[in-house]
């Protein structure tokens, strides 16, 4: 048992299959140098607090209460309930993030796999990565009722570039992948990611023969991409990233702005270029090897806000 606890969580970009999680596909994820801060501290009495630098989000309540869900770090407090028989004494816990939030970098999932790792540490419970990645992602889906995969949670908990088998019984794989010329653009637009993913939910639900095929067509990306990185073959990745950003289209998940933003990236000299995530807005990623500085610019140039980040690993 541990009366003082810090850890730190990366951010997650998609590197190829953003949104077949949600039918269980395989996805790649790449962990990034971008952290998230979280702190505990046991209390002696029966207090429990949480806060946020970010939101200035402060909640106390008492062992034997139920936290309240209507509040920022409701992550927190579903995996609080979900954890509560091991807690015994109050305890304080705070984050602070150089993750933007609602860019599409998933602060959310950093935020209740960093809980995790926390209360991991300080009681001692011993979770190996599986146990706090598919934890995390039950408070999410099924306590929160959030409409995600598993792919943020597994690519934050393991770290590294990962291929992730996201079915009801997840499982990953490491790349081994030394360095990867990447950019990231934040569109800097009004994010309509909700509104994206249910509509898109309910076109998979349907069976909607368009939605069904770009997904697919996405899937099958996924398995290219992963021999790509493997081989280092990063024309044939930028070549992958271009058929899922118009498997993108298909199902309008695009915005301008993103299919502006990639534009000027392959105009810069990007090998190729899709969005992450939900859609509607959010971040995209070129594939730049020898251009990253110059894609960059192009990025920010055209209205975006543009990162060159490397992969974080434990």
């Amino acid at each position: 048992m541990k009366t003082k606890v810090s850890v730190n969580v990366p951010g997650r970009i998609c590197l190829m299959g953003d949104k077949v999680d949600l039918l269980g596909k395989p996805v790649i994820g790449m962990a990034i140098d971008l952290m998230m801060t979280i702190n505990y501290e046991e209390r002696e009495d029966k207090v429990i607090e949480f806060y946020s630098h970010d939101t200035k989000e402060r909640i106390q309540f008492e062992i034997g209460e139920s936290p309240p869900r209507d509040i920022d770090l409701a992550y927190w407090s579903v995996l609080y309930e979900r954890l509560k028989q091991y807690i015994k004494k109050g305890f304080y816990i705070d984050v602070n993030s150089d993750i933007p939030i609602g860019a599409g970098l998933s602060t959310s999932a950093a935020l209740s796999i960093g809980f995790i790792k926390a209360l991991n540490q300080a009681l001692d419970l011993n979770l190996v990565n599986k146990e706090i990645a598919e934890l995390a992602y039950l408070g999410e889906n099924h306590d929160l009722g959030i409409p995600c995969g598993r792919l943020d949670q597994y690519t934050e908990a393991y770290g590294g570039i990962v291929f992730i088998h996201t079915d009801e019984n997840p499982s990953v794989e490491y790349l081994d992948v030394n360095n990867l010329p990447i950019v990231v653009g934040d569109s800097m637009e009004e994010r309509k990611a909700s509104l994206t993913l249910n509509r898109v939910k309910k076109q998979l639900k349907e069976k909607d023969s368009m939605t069904l095929r770009a997904f697919k067509i996405i899937e099958n990306c996924v398995y290219k991409a992963k021999d790509a990185l493997l081989k280092g073959d990063f024309k044939k990745l930028g070549r992958l990233m271009d058929i899922q950003q118009e498997q993108e289209a298909i199902i309008k998940a695009d915005t301008k702005k993103i299919v502006n933003l990639c534009n000027a990236a392959k105009d810069a000299g990007a090998l190729g270029a899709k969005q992450m995530g939900a859609g509607g807005g959010g971040c995209m990623i070129a594939i730049a090897p020898g251009k990253q500085k110059e894609v960059a610019q192009a990025i920010n140039s055209a209205g975006g806000r543009a990162w060159i980040f490397d992969i974080f690993r434990y």
